[in-house]
């Protein structure tokens, strides 16, 4: 897939407010125009708000984006281990040599390696959304509740291919 040069990329979320926070992260592969696979290692613990969960310092992350799905995969792994998959539903994701850009749509959905979901973040949505943004979210939250299995044995492979 793609380039396999290891190196900076920057990961651009651009909420629905017009705000816009980047991540410095890790190059793993890149498909321009179609998908990537990128690692980011946190640097302090991070509690995962609306659940008990807390990702240490040192924490691994996978992240997984394609231009044609309306969500991205992040994959927290310990070691060999998955710890979640924490889906973030996004729009417009757009895929460059150096850049990672998207529009995050409030919704999140954490999926345990056993495949039970949380559906995080609803209650936050803006009673304004525009059609198409309800539109991803429906299509996102089908994926995540119909197959979240399937979605975490592909995401295990994927991340173990990727970083083979």
């Amino acid at each position: 897939m793609g380039s396999q040069t290891r190196g900076p990329i920057t990961e651009r979320k651009t909420r629905l407010d017009g705000s816009v926070t980047d991540y410095a992260c890790e190059r793993v592969r890149i498909e321009p125009g179609k998908r990537a696979v990128v690692r980011f290692v946190s640097d302090r613990d991070r509690a995962i708000e609306g659940t008990e969960l807390v990702l240490r310092a040192g924490t691994v992350t996978i992240g997984h984006f394609w231009v044609d799905r309306p969500y991205n995969v992040y994959h927290w792994r310990d070691g060999e281990r998955t710890i979640a998959l924490y889906v973030s539903i996004a729009d417009g994701t757009t895929i460059e040599d150096q850049l990672i850009a998207y529009t995050d749509l409030v919704v999140d959905v954490l999926v345990r390696p056993f495949g039970a979901i949380e559906i995080l973040d609803e209650d936050e949505l803006p009673p304004g959304l525009e059609p198409r943004h309800r539109l991803a979210i429906a299509k996102a939250l089908e994926t995540c509740v119909t197959e979240p299995k399937r979605l975490v044995n592909e995401i295990e492979r994927e991340t173990r291919a990727a970083l083979a």
